[in-house]
């Protein structure tokens, strides 16, 4: 499925199908009282996700991902081929999902010979993507090695920041008045501990992750810029933490909040 030159995957039919499952798990965000809201009209945001890098199978993503949105009953198209990450084919979406890295490996993995992907049309595009009213949730290596200095980076409000190997380590929700934060507690996963580079300040800062050692990074933030939105979550290396509950719960209640699904 992801081997061919220009991969998709559509996980629209999955999301019909699969729409009375929610019905059972509870579909609402947390704080909401009204569990079937999502699946009560056809007219449904669509989601772009482009997953999957050197490090990090597009499988488990889109596993973990389909896991999340199908709860809201939203519509997302998956791709592995960079170059269709575009202005055409964000102009059919109203949520941009990134969790890859901005690097590849035309000649093999040979250091030195890796690539930054993302060309200046690129960036211009999910700059005009947000300010134009649409929706960005990126997640785990989104903030690694894209073009310094570029628009990307300015969108983002943080650079990549290097990590050690994976082990334990908390996430810990430092501001509770979000709708992102709304019913998520501290976790513990094992986990990249991503040391983020983070320029907003405390107003925007939703996570903190801190390690046994009292090593402590920003876990997540907001931010809105023109008429659209920006969410950074930095867990997701492994499918224990993408997967837990509570990285669930932060995925769901982002994409509800970035589409403005709640009214927020």
């Amino acid at each position: 499925m992801f081997r061919t030159v220009r991969p998709r995957y559509s996980a629209s039919l999955a999301l019909a199908a699969a729409a009375f499952l929610p019905l059972c798990l509870g579909a609402s965000a947390p704080g909401s009282g009204d569990t079937d809201a999502p699946f009560r009209s056809a007219s449904r945001p669509r989601a772009l996700a482009l997953i999957g890098d050197r490090y990090h199978s597009p499988v488990y993503q889109r596993d973990g991902l389909i896991r999340a949105l199908v709860r809201e009953n939203i519509p997302v198209t998956f791709i592995t081929e960079v170059t269709e990450l575009n202005a055409a084919s964000l102009a059919t979406h109203q949520l941009l999902i990134i969790f890859r890295d901005g690097i590849n490996w035309p000649h093999g993995y040979q250091k030195g010979k890796e690539v930054i992907w993302m060309n200046d049309e690129q960036q211009q595009a999910i700059w005009d993507f947000v300010h134009n009213g649409g929706g960005f949730l990126a997640l785990h290596y989104a903030q690694g090695i894209y073009p310094p200095g570029g628009l990307y980076y300015k969108l983002f409000g943080g650079n990549y920041g290097g990590h050690p190997k994976p082990y334990r380590f908390t996430v810990r929700v430092e501001n509770h008045r979000h709708p992102v934060t709304a019913g998520v507690e501290d976790f513990q996963i094992f986990d990249e501990q991503h040391l983020v580079k983070y320029y907003l300040g405390r107003k925007h800062l939703l996570l903190r992750t801190i390690a046994q050692d009292n090593r402590a990074a920003a876990g997540g933030w907001w931010r809105e810029m023109g008429r659209g939105r920006f969410v950074y979550l930095s867990p997701g290396h492994t499918a224990e933490a993408l997967n837990h509950p509570m990285m669930q719960r932060l995925i769901r209640n982002a994409a509800r909040w970035l589409l403005r699904l709640d009214g927020n």
